[in-house]
C-alpha cells in the first residue's frame, strides 16, 4: 500500500515537475522570442544610426575637408547642407558689461590708431604687454576688469576641461560662439558676424571693447590699437616673410610651413603668452573640434599658404573704392557679387572662385591676411588667439573708415549714412554676443572717440 501511494505521489510529483519544465521551457521560449526581436530592432537601429552617422560624417568630410566640387554653386550647396547640426553652444555673454567701449558721447580728443611698423621699439612692446596683462585679468585677480572676465565659457557644455578665464581669452571665445553659431537652425542671419552686412561693425566694436581693456590694465586712458598695414609686407624684398610685422623682438617670428614646427618664437612667447582654447582640423562650425585647456604656444606659417600670394596689395586696396554700394542683396557670402558690394569684396570673397576654401572663408582682402599669417590665424575660428588678429582687424576697419570718408565727402544721401550708401536697413540691429549694442551705432567712428593717422583714398 506504501508502495502504491509512493508511486501515486512519484507520478503526481513527476507530473507537476514536467508541467513546471513545460512551462519554463515556454516562458523560456518567450523571453529568448523577445530578446530575438529585441536584437533585430537593435540591429536595425543601429543600422539607421550607423546610416545617419556615415551621411553626417560625408558632409562633414565635404565641408570641413573642402571637398572637390567643380562649381562654386555646388560648393555652396554642401555648406548649406551644414546648417542646423548643433543646438548651439550658449557663452561667452557680457558679463555684466554690455556697451563697455562705447562712450556716451564724443570725445573731447580722439585717441589715434597708428600703424605698427611706424611705432618705435617700446612703443611695440608696450602694446605686446597690454595683450599678455589682459590674460592676467582673472575673475579672481582683483585687478580692473576681473568682473568682465566672467564670462560663459564654451568648454564646459561641450565637455572640455576649463582654463581660468580672462580678459584675453574672453575675445577668443566671442569669436569662436559667432562662428558655432553659424551652424544652428537659430542662427539670427541678421545679426551674423561673418559672411554678411554686420561683419565689419561686429569687428569695429570687438576692437573698441578690447582697447577699452588695455586702457584700463595700463593706465593709460590714450591707448590706441595699431594697425597692420598689409602694404608693408610689400616693402621688404620678400613679401611672403613680412619681416616689418613678425619681428622676433615684439610680435614673434612667421612660424615654419613644417607642420611640427610652427612655434612662434621671440618676445610675446618669451614673456608666457599661451593659447588656451581653439578649435581643430579647419571644424570651425562644430562644438566637437573645441579643445580647451591644452595650453601651448602661439603657432604660425607665415607665407605658407599656396591659396594666396601674400597680404593685399595697395592695388587691392584701391579696386575696393569702385564698390559704391555697401551691400546688396541677398546679403550672402555666397550669392552676393564682390563687384558690387563693398562689404563682400573687403571681407574676402569672389563669386568666381571653385576652390572650396575661398568659398567657404574667402580669399582675399581680411581673409587673404588670415591664410597668409597661417595656423591659429587660419585654422580655427579662435583666431584672436593670435594678437596680430587685433592689428590685422583694425586694418580692416582703417579701410572701412577710408571707404567711408570716400563716400561722404561725395555728399548727398552717402553723407547723411555715414558714409555707407546702401547699408541695409534689415541689418542695423542687435549685434551676435552683444545685443545691447546695434550695427548702426558703429558707422561713425569718429564719435566713438578714434581716428587713424593716415587714410587710403582712392586715387
Amino acid at each position: 500500500m506504501k508502495m502504491l501511494q509512493f508511486a501515486r505521489l512519484s507520478l503526481v510529483s513527476f507530473t507537476v515537475l514536467f508541467a513546471g519544465c513545460k512551462g519554463k521551457d515556454a516562458a523560456a521560449d518567450k523571453a529568448d522570442a523577445a530578446k530575438e526581436r529585441l536584437s533585430e530592432v537593435k540591429e536595425k537601429t543601429a543600422e539607421k544610426v550607423d546610416a545617419a552617422k556615415e551621411e553626417i560624417a560625408a558632409k562633414k568630410e565635404g565641408f570641413y575637408n573642402w571637398a572637390n566640387e567643380k562649381t562654386h554653386g555646388a560648393q555652396c550647396k554642401v555648406m548649406d547642407s551644414m546648417i542646423g547640426k548643433h543646438d548651439g553652444v550658449f557663452g561667452p555673454g557680457t558679463a555684466d558689461a554690455p556697451r563697455w567701449g562705447i562712450p556716451e558721447s564724443k570725445p573731447a580728443k580722439a585717441k589715434v590708431r597708428r600703424s605698427w611698423s611706424k611705432l618705435d621699439d617700446a612703443e611695440k612692446k608696450r602694446v605686446i604687454d597690454g595683450f599678455l596683462a589682459l590674460k592676467q585679468v582673472t575673475v579672481g585677480s582683483g585687478k580692473p576688469g576681473a568682473a568682465r572676465a566672467d564670462y560663459d565659457s564654451i568648454c564646459g557644455p561641450v565637455g572640455q576641461p576649463a582654463y581660468e578665464r580672462n580678459l584675453y581669452d574672453y575675445y577668443v571665445e566671442a569669436h569662436m560662439n559667432a562662428f558655432l553659431s553659424m551652424g544652428t537652425p537659430i542662427e539670427g542671419h541678421m545679426q551674423m558676424s561673418h559672411m554678411g552686412p554686420q561683419f565689419l561693425p561686429w569687428h569695429r566694436y570687438l576692437l573698441l571693447r578690447i582697447e577699452a581693456d588695455i586702457a584700463e590694465v595700463t593706465g593709460d586712458p590714450d591707448f590706441a590699437l595699431p594697425y597692420w598695414d598689409w602694404e608693408d609686407c610689400h616693402a621688404d624684398s620678400d613679401p611672403k616673410t613680412c619681416a616689418p610685422i613678425f619681428e622676433r623682438g615684439s610680435l614673434g617670428t612667421g612660424g615654419s610651413c613644417d607642420d611640427s614646427h610652427r612655434e612662434v618664437e621671440g618676445y610675446i612667447t618669451d614673456q608666457g603668452f599661451k593659447v588656451n582654447i581653439t578649435t581643430q582640423g579647419n571644424n570651425l562650425f562644430i562644438p566637437e573640434a573645441i579643445v580647451c585647456n591644452q595650453p601651448r604656444v602661439l603657432h604660425r606659417q607665415v607665407g605658407c599658404a599656396d591659396l594666396v600670394p601674400g597680404a593685399p596689395t595697395r592695388a587691392d586696396i584701391e579696386a575696393m573704392f569702385t564698390r559704391t554700394t555697401y551691400d546688396a542683396a541677398p546679403y550672402d557670402h555666397c550669392k552676393t557679387e564682390e563687384d558690387v558690394s563693398f562689404r563682400q569684396y573687403l571681407e574676402g570673397y569672389d563669386n568666381d572662385t571653385t576652390e572650396m576654401t575661398c568659398v567657404a572663408v574667402g580669399c582675399h582682402m581680411h581673409s587673404a591676411g588670415h591664410i597668409f599669417t597661417g595656423a591659429d590665424m587660419y585654422e580655427s575660428s579662435g583666431s584672436p588667439n593670435d594678437p596680430i588678429f587685433f592689428l590685422h582687424h583694425a586694418q580692416v576697419d582703417r579701410l572701412w573708415a577710408a571707404w567711408q570718408a570716400a563716400n561722404v565727402a561725395k555728399g548727398g544721401d552717402a553723407a547723411v549714412d555715414a558714409g555707407n550708401p546702401g547699408y541695409p536697413e534689415t541689418h542695423r540691429g542687435s549685434l551676435f554676443v552683444w545685443p545691447e549694442v546695434t550695427a548702426s551705432e558703429l558707422f561713425d567712428h569718429a564719435a566713438l572717440g578714434y581716428t587713424y593717422d593716415d587714410l587710403p583714398a582712392p586715387r
